[in-house]
């Protein structure tokens, strides 16, 4: 990638898992065009979340559903072990990125906390038996893919205050001299005021908790490749913040990378460069940005979606972010939650591919030296 800017690494973000993403359904001529086309544009990264609420990839794991429709289960992952091959020859970084969160609850075999008996749900670390899924499940990715370039772990949305996490809390108040949780809950609405720092940070370490766990588990299988992170912001109309502290958690995992993102570049501009670029890298953290790419998940943006490509290109470039993902690379017939046909057709293109092609041709004008 020499002849684009000085991003370390710029790529693509997409799902090989049932109901996530277009990759689910590729067959290899589907995996050798993307990758062709990845770096005829100058991408020299890929990150493939192979574990979401479904799973995409053959496991051993008895608790992870595997639905034959997936090609890459269908082919006991040697089409995954094929891309992964084809990738390193046009020297495309590949991470690896897995939810350890976010299962089928029937497959999973763990009543919730809310009873619910079918779909899916999102298990926190401390819901008891989850922390050792969480370290098997990406011990079995290091296992499986010993050669990638990273894994990313992906934590997401398992902030809430289940019964379970209340006596966790008070005890981690207590020692640390903050509100208990009677108290917190009993806080005034203030519109001007963030006022739950003591439960952000109560969340942060018992995520460092997990994040650790895992840490020593990939790396006593022998995995060399770097460990990154998600860390999510919040962003509404006239509002933005940060989901953990990052202070602490440098602290804490002073090793890891962390992904940040934002879908909706038409809302909050500003503040999405100050909270998802600038802050990570103030604290020292290395920071790769997940911008919409060909994706029409969530609502609709009110600015075309090369407009967000282009935004999201020009930020990366002025604020030094290490690295750049674009969230989605096509889309298929059947189910796909992240890029569907027909809303992408609204948006201007008549279809993924095409999209696919525009995006890259942007990324190339913008990343001239």
């Amino acid at each position: 990638m020499s002849e684009v800017s000085s991003l370390e690494e710029y790529g693509f973000w997409e799902y090989t898992c049932p109901r996530g993403g277009g990759c689910c359904y590729y067959n290899l001529g589907d995996w050798e065009r993307l990758l062709d086309d990845m770096a005829g544009g100058g991408m020299n990264s890929l990150a493939l979340v192979i574990k979401w609420s479904t799973t995409g990839y053959r496991s051993r794991l008895p608790w992870l559903d595997q639905d034959p429709d997936c090609q890459i289960i269908a082919s006991d992952n040697q089409l995954l072990f094929q891309a992964l091959e084809m990738a390193q020859q046009r020297d495309i970084r590949v991470w690896m990125v897995g939810v350890c969160t976010h299962h089928q609850i029937k497959e999973f075999g763990m009543v919730p906390p809310d009873g619910r008996q079918e779909g899916s749900f999102w298990y926190d670390p401390d819901y008891p038996g989850v922390l050792e899924r969480m370290v098997a499940l990406f011990e079995e990715m290091a296992e499986l893919l010993p050669a990638t370039h990273g894994l990313v772990v992906e934590m997401e949305s398992v902030e809430w205050d289940w019964p379970h996490r209340i006596p966790l809390y008070n005890a981690w108040a207590k020692e640390h001299d903050r509100p208990c949780y009677e108290e917190i809950k009993l806080l005034p609405l203030d519109a001007r005021a963030y006022r739950i720092h003591a439960w952000r940070d109560f969340l942060t370490e018992r995520r460092v908790r997990a994040y650790q766990a895992i840490e020593e588990g990939v790396r006593a299988t022998g995995y060399p490749g770097k460990l990154a992170t998600i860390c999510e912001t919040c962003s509404e109309p006239g509002s933005y913040h940060q989901v953990l502290n990052l202070e602490e958690l440098k602290k804490a995992i002073p090793e890891w990378e962390v992904v940040t993102y934002d879908y909706h570049r038409d809302q909050n501009a500003l503040a999405t460069v100050d909270f998802c670029m600038l802050q990570p890298q103030a604290v020292g953290f290395p920071t790769y940005y997940l911008g919409r790419g060909v994706m029409t998940y969530s609502r609709e943006l009110t600015i075309p979606l090369e407009s967000s490509w282009r935004r999201d290109l020009a930020d990366a470039q002025e604020y030094g972010v290490n690295g750049l993902w674009f969230y989605g690379a096509d889309t298929v017939p059947g189910p796909n939650k992240i890029c569907e046909l027909e809303k992408l057709q609204r948006m201007g293109f008549p279809d993924g591919l095409s999209a696919r092609k525009r995006l890259l041709e942007v990324g190339r004008e913008m990343l001239q030296r």
